[in-house]
């Protein structure tokens, strides 16, 4: 499967928004709940690690999709280009500030960018693109 980016609407055949039930029969994943108080979802991985849908517990609609190997946009795949070339390549910019985390062992901290008008967020590690999260606009 290729894993095309629609801002907005879809990554590939994932469709933002949509009811997972609709993919059950054609994909085997790997589902984990996940509960704070601020949210209930749950994580839908598939066997290949490309790629992970995050589901709404309630409703079991899709709310946003992870990626990890593969996204393309505009022809090229975002992920393993710098925050810069992806920068120029998509024409966009970040908004509020860049978070940084440091969660892992190897000390080496990920930056999380905001690219609300393409509704991405975009993880970097050594200035390196690794994850890229596509939403739906906010509804508010």
């Amino acid at each position: 499967m290729i894993y095309y980016f629609i801002p907005f609407e879809r990554v590939g055949e994932f469709i933002l928004k949509s009811d997972i039930r609709n993919y059950q029969d054609d994909f085997n994943f790997t589902v984990k709940a996940y509960e704070d108080e601020f949210s209930s979802s749950e994580h839908y991985s598939l066997e290949n690690p490309k790629l992970s849908l995050f589901v709404d517990l309630h409703s079991k609609k899709i709310d946003e999709i992870a990626c990890y190997e593969e996204v393309l946009y505009k022809g090229r795949n975002l992920i393993g280009m710098t925050i810069d070339e992806f920068i120029s390549h998509t024409g966009e910019k970040y908004y509020g500030e860049i978070d940084k985390l440091d969660f892992e062992d190897d000390n080496i901290p990920q930056y999380v960018y905001e690219f609300d008008d393409i509704g991405l967020q975009v993880w970097t590690k050594n200035n390196i693109v690794i994850t890229v999260i596509a939403s739906q606009l906010s509804e508010e």
